[in-house]
């Protein structure tokens, strides 16, 4: 990174990042990964110490609004431009896939790192009347078309990318995506417009009978399920190079393999998962994908 610094045995950083989470697919499992790598690069770094503060968008506002300012940053699609008028350039990370770190250039400078990745998938009941993905389905009885979540994350652009009509009619928008799951299990709805922790959901639903006959249809090409961590532009150089730093961390390979433990993917070219549906999700999600500016207004 072009600079060093020598901590003495006095001296002692202790760095914030804020977490913020705006969409669900690995909520706990992230900031729990997060903490963890924070004890790991302790350990490399003895006197650097991270404290991880998780919160919602909303608790965010309040502490930017407030003039409180962290040393760094982990967000997801409606938070960036919130936070870009304060964002250290970041030097090109050659492990981040140059398709995913398209999405976090803001005036072509590198604002943001993508460091876990998710994706889209239909789930349907099998057992419906009519199981044909592409019209999404005909409800029966009780069933009515689809559920999914639409807030700072749009399913819909996924199917687009992927070529499946449908009419937005016969869709149910909720709020958050475990309110449309929860819609669909019910089977309020035919088929649940899902992410990679929906189909972790329901496998284990399936695993212990008590859900049967799901269909799974994963989706590439586009996603809008992208964590990002942006190191906010210190004048404390000290500060500022200890917090990229830790950037870079979450970046290297043995950070990034380290996401198989918690159930999620990551953003480098490298295979994570041998065997099972999150190697064949992850088969997908790593071929070329589209997706939205992370700094855009949502």
């Amino acid at each position: 990174m072009g600079m060093f610094f020598n901590l003495s045995h006095s001296s002692k950083v202790v760095l914030t990042l804020y977490h913020i989470e705006t969409f669900e697919g690995g909520t706990n499992s992230r900031t729990t990964y997060l903490n963890k790598r924070a004890e790991d690069f302790n350990k490399q770094n003895p006197n650097v110490f991270i404290v991880i503060k998780s919160m919602d968008k909303e608790e965010l506002l309040l502490n930017l609004e407030d003039g409180k300012r962290p040393d760094m940053f982990s967000f997801g699609m409606g938070v960036g431009e919130y936070i870009v008028g304060f964002l250290a350039q970041l030097n090109k990370n050659a492990s981040v896939r140059e398709d995913l770190q398209e999405f976090a250039k803001w005036d072509n400078k590198i604002l943001a790192y993508p460091y876990i990745l998710s994706g889209y998938c239909v789930l349907s009941h099998a057992d419906s009347e009519n199981n044909d993905i592409s019209t999404l389905l005909t409800p029966k009885n009780q069933m009515s078309g689809f559920s999914y979540s639409k807030t700072d994350i749009n399913p819909l652009q996924a199917l687009n990318v992927n070529g499946i009509n449908y009419l937005s009619t016969n869709g149910s928008e909720f709020n958050s995506t475990y309110d449309a799951y929860l819609n669909f299990v019910s089977k309020k709805s035919v088929s649940l417009i899902g992410t990679m922790r929906d189909v972790a959901r329901c496998k284990n639903r399936e695993a212990n009978f008590s859900l049967s006959n799901i269909t799974y249809n994963m989706l590439g090409g586009y996603s809008d399920l992208i964590q990002y961590v942006s190191v906010v532009d210190n004048a404390n150089s000290n500060r500022t190079y200890f917090s990229k730093l830790f950037a870079e961390f979450l970046l290297s390979e043995k950070s990034q393999s380290s996401l198989k433990s918690y159930g999620l993917f990551g953003t480098s070219k490298n295979k994570i998962y041998d065997t099972g549906y999150m190697s064949q999700f992850e088969d997908i999600l790593l071929k070329n994908l589209t997706g939205v500016n992370v700094f855009k207004k949502v």
